[in-house]
């Protein structure tokens, strides 16, 4: 915590010093363009030696007068300070520069006469109150990118803390979902229910793995979906045609845990009680910076049970997440035809 203090005071102060190098150069430069190379020291000379009383004069203004008047809505206090600050300044500018400054490197800028007067120190107090606006307007910018960054980081802090719970509450809702078509099963004294109870505890070892990372290998992933599927084809009426297909190179792929598998999931969730014919065709393709997941369910006649748009829009969340601006979701449904597309840039 020290350290992060420590670090950001650094910045700080570096932001502040780079400030006042721009405003010194660039006003040297101003004040002394088309001039000779001693105009240029004479001037540098000048700003270096009244920079403490412009940072004073800031730093009073932005950090002491704008929070405790200008913030709290006192207008009339918060002008009149920044009128007698104005003048205080002004005075000691005028003075600094003709009895020290000009003397010394440059003697034709010596104002003679009363050079306290009024038309003096207003002139000279618009010009420091330039680079109080100036200097405002950098706080303000800071502090709405500040603001803006702040934001962010809350929506991303909340779309986590989405992601998080729905992954684990995909966990346990495909246990009972399973668990009950193991219970239909096991009343009516199916042979598959052993070989049913052996291939599900491979799948939950595998998804428990799955459910301490933030992404996982896309082969991994495509065992989960074909282990699943394999449990799946003990189930659901013979006459229904399943497909999946894996093309591109898998290596070194990474997805997050459960992004196809729930989708593969509530697809098997709308083949439930179709007795026709039926083509459940699953794609997964992988080419150079770019992922494609198709996810496809026609029947005869009429899809029974429709697709839940939440298992949709909990996708929408995991790519929002993991991928922002780099996605694409499609779905299409009908009576008897239901689609999902995933395209994934990278």
């Amino acid at each position: 915590m020290i350290d992060s203090l420590r670090h950001s005071s650094k910045k700080r102060a570096a932001r502040h010093a780079f400030f006042w190098f721009i405003w010194i150069s660039s006003f040297t430069v101003l004040q002394s363009f088309g001039s000779g190379i001693h105009d240029y020291f004479a001037w540098s000379v000048y700003y270096l030696i009244t920079l403490p009383l412009f940072m004073a004069h800031t730093y009073a203004i932005a950090y002491w007068l704008v929070p405790k008047y200008f913030f709290r809505h006192h207008y009339l206090v918060f002008s009149v300070w920044v009128v007698v600050l104005l003048v205080l300044a002004s005075i000691g500018e005028l003075i600094i520069s003709n009895e020290l400054i000009w003397k010394l490197v440059k003697p034709e800028n010596i104002q003679s006469g009363n050079y306290l007067n009024g038309q003096n120190i207003l002139i000279n107090g618009l010009g420091n109150e330039y680079i109080i606006i100036v200097f405002l307007s950098v706080k303000v910018v800071q502090f709405w990118n500040s603001k803006m960054g702040e934001k962010s980081e809350l929506i991303s802090k909340k779309l986590l803390a989405e992601i998080e719970l729905l992954h684990l509450q995909s966990y346990p809702r495909f246990i009972l979902k399973v668990l009950d078509r193991l219970e239909h099963l096991a009343e009516t004294g199916s042979p598959q229910t052993s070989d049913m109870i052996i291939r599900l505890s491979n799948l939950m070892s595998s998804m428990s793995s799955g459910l301490k990372s933030a992404k996982i290998l896309l082969y991994k992933e495509i065992e989960l979906i074909r282990s699943y599927s394999d449990i799946q084809q003990l189930i659901l009426p013979k006459n229904c045609n399943l497909n999946i297909l894996v093309t591109g190179e898998l290596k070194d792929v990474y997805i997050p845990p459960f992004l196809f598998f729930q989708l593969v999931e509530e697809g098997y969730a709308v083949l439930d009680e179709c007795n026709e014919k039926t083509d459940f065709t699953i794609l997964i393709r992988t080419e150079p910076h770019y992922l494609l997941f198709s996810m496809t369910s026609w029947n005869d006649r009429a899809l029974k049970v429709p697709f839940d748009r939440e298992v949709i829009e909990n996708c929408r969340k995991y790519l929002n997440y993991f991928y922002p601006e780099n996605h694409k979701v499609i779905s299409n449904f009908e009576i008897n035809f239901a689609e999902v597309i995933l395209e994934i840039y990278t």
